[in-house]
């Protein structure tokens, strides 16, 4: 095998492995309630069940530590407060229990 065709195989095989890494490390995250429950841990959730509108639940978001509220904003994919207040709503208030537990 001359030295040009090794040279040709490393360096498809390193690309091929790049785009593999890139595509697993990048992927898609998207909130549900078990994320969720793990950022904001469980006194915080019954909070935002306790919560009669979306004031109470935005109390809770700005009272949360600074890297609690890293990891929200890291998971959102965003610094927007009403995106937290809706995601909220949607995951841990509206959350329909499973019929499988």
């Amino acid at each position: 095998m001359s030295a040009e065709t090794m040279i040709m195989i490393i360096t498809l095989t390193s690309a091929s492995m790049s785009i593999v890494f890139l595509v697993s490390v990048l992927g898609e995250s998207k909130p549900d309630a078990k994320k969720l429950t793990k950022i904001l841990g469980k006194e915080n959730i019954e909070k935002v069940k306790n919560a009669k509108d979306d004031e109470e639940i935005k109390k809770v978001i700005l009272s949360l530590s600074k890297k609690q509220k890293t990891k929200l904003k890291t998971l959102l994919e965003s610094q927007d407060i009403r995106l937290a207040v809706n995601a909220l709503k949607e995951h841990i208030r509206d959350e329909k229990p499973n019929p499988i537990d």
